[in-house]
């Protein structure tokens, strides 16, 4: 595994993780929130055996990644096809997890002459549906999508998780029976921490941003997206509810969507090593 970071071409940096085979087929992973680059870490055995090169790098003020004030989803785009020419990477698949999965749907279509296929995985959709919270929990995400403004969203974050985040986990989390037995797992768990931490080393800024671009209605068009896309979701998912992978699955033509009665949400990591077979089936 290969930690760097870089300058971009929009005057910002990047830090990312390469994980699994430095020679394999090329996947461009984008985290959770909160999460960081370190996501894939867990997994990068896995990724070697797969043959696969996996890049994860951090959304801006996240880990070790530049803030970008006021940025969008639709710019995210433009920032990986920065990173991986720098990378020497020409075509890739993408990926992403749970509040990662905005952004892959914005490279599938932002970025169709460079993206193989796509994979959302326990994704949140399109915060511009009429129905988008209909389902979503009632709890601290739910409440800085609805401020939608990133300065006072920063506020509140730091007053209820402290300014480091260091209390963000202080309130227990409503955990389907499939995530609860996985947070049981020390291996699993001491693999997810550093992540966890990783996302408040810059403070609550960047997850504040996160969570209010997260809850805007995507500006660009999915109709512009020619790739396969696989939507993957737990039908036990008390996190993100299943009526978003639905949603997405429903709005990209050919999209498939492919649920799981045995999986949550956190638990939906078990199916990444497939999920990345599949990528690289299109190769």
């Amino acid at each position: 595994m290969r930690e760097a970071s870089m300058a971009l071409a929009d005057g910002g940096s990047v830090s990312y993780t390469e994980a699994g085979a430095p020679d394999g087929f090329p996947i461009l992973y984008f985290h959770g929130a909160p999460g960081s680059r370190l996501d894939v870490a867990l997994l990068d055995n896995e990724f070697s055996n797969l043959g696969a090169r996996v890049v994860s790098a951090d959304r801006p003020g996240i880990g070790g990644s530049s803030p970008s004030p006021g940025r969008a989803v639709e710019d995210w785009p433009r920032r990986i096809a920065d990173l991986a020419d720098r990378l020497g990477i020409d075509r890739f698949g993408v990926m992403g997890l749970s509040s990662g999965g905005p952004y892959v749907v914005a490279c599938a279509a932002l970025l169709s002459d460079r993206v193989v296929g796509a994979a959302v995985v326990a994704g949140v959709t399109d915060m511009g549906w009429s129905a988008a919270f209909d389902d979503f929990p009632e709890d601290d995400e739910k409440t800085i999508m609805r401020i939608g403004d990133e300065e006072v969203a920063q506020k509140w974050c730091a007053e209820h998780y402290g300014e480091d985040g260091s209390r963000f986990f202080d309130s227990p989390m409503d955990l389907s029976p499939p995530d609860a037995k996985v947070m049981e797992d020390e291996v699993i768990v001491g693999g997810l921490l550093p992540t966890f931490a990783e996302a408040f080393v810059q403070g609550v800024a960047g997850y504040a941003q996160d969570i209010t671009v997260q809850g805007r209605a995507w500006t660009f068009d999915v109709g512009s997206i020619s790739c396969p896309v696989h939507v993957y979701h737990g039908e036990q998912d008390t996190i993100v509810p299943i009526s978003h992978g639905r949603h997405t699955a429903e709005v990209i033509a050919g999209a498939t969507l492919t649920t799981f009665p045995e999986h949550g949400h956190i638990s939906m990591i078990s199916e990444v090593p497939q999920i990345v077979t599949d990528l690289g089936s299109l190769f």
